[in-house]
C-alpha cells in the first residue's frame, strides 16, 4: 500500500496515559465510522505507510480517538508516535450521505458559478479557521473559495462540475 493509493484521515496528536495508547485527531465527516476499524496505516514524515491492527479503539473528544495500537506497549513508544499521520485506502473509506463528497473526489471538477458561468478547475483544498477553503486557478491566479453552503454548491460527478454562488467582488480581489 502507498500514500498515492490512501487518504490521510489525521494524525497523533499525544501519548495517552502509560499502557501506550495514542490520543489521535480525525478530520472526517463522521467520526463513529472508524471506530470498528481493526486496521490503519501509519507514516511519520515521509515513512513509507506501515499497516498496523488496532487493538482497542474509543472516542475522546470531538473529532478525537484514543487508539491502542499493536507494538506500541508503553509511553515511551507512544510519545515516538507523536506528529504520525494516520490512512486509509480509497477503497476502504465509508460511503458519504447523498450530496457529500470526499475532497480527493473533486479535484479537477470544473468550478461553474451561477452567475459567472465556469470559471476554472479545483486545485485543492485547504484548512482554514473559520472553514475549509476550495482552491481554485483563475485567469492564473489561486482563488481561495470558503467552503460554506452560501458559497458551494453540489457536485455533479456525470458533468465534473461543481456549483457555486460566489459573492459580488471575490475574483475581483485576486485579479488586482
Amino acid at each position: 500500500m502507498t500514500k498515492d493509493q490512501c487518504i490521510e484521515l489525521g494524525y497523533v496528536k499525544k501519548a495517552h496515559g502509560i499502557q501506550g495508547h495514542l490520543l489521535a485527531v480525525f478530520d472526517v465527516y463522521d467520526l463513529s465510522e472508524y471506530l470498528r476499524r481493526k486496521k490503519f496505516w501509519f507514516a511519520k514524515g515521509d515513512n513509507p505507510l506501515e499497516e498496523r491492527s488496532i487493538l482497542s479503539i474509543r472516542p475522546s473528544k470531538k473529532m478525537e480517538l484514543i487508539l491502542r495500537v499493536e507494538g506500541v506497549n508503553d509511553r515511551n513508544t507512544a510519545e515516538e508516535w507523536v506528529g504520525t499521520s494516520i490512512f486509509l485506502p480509497e477503497t476502504e473509506l465509508p460511503a458519504l450521505p447523498d450530496g457529500h463528497y470526499y475532497y480527493f473526489q473533486v479535484i479537477g471538477f470544473q468550478v461553474v458559478d451561477e452567475r459567472l458561468g465556469p470559471l476554472g478547475l479545483v486545485k485543492d483544498f485547504a484548512d482554514g479557521t473559520a472553514q475549509d477553503i476550495l482552491m481554485m486557478e483563475y485567469e492564473g491566479k489561486e482563488v481561495l473559495i470558503p467552503l460554506t453552503e452560501a458559497f458551494v454548491g453540489k457536485a455533479d460527478f456525470e458533468s465534473r462540475t461543481i456549483s457555486t454562488s460566489l459573492p459580488d467582488g471575490l475574483l475581483e480581489a485576486y485579479l488586482e
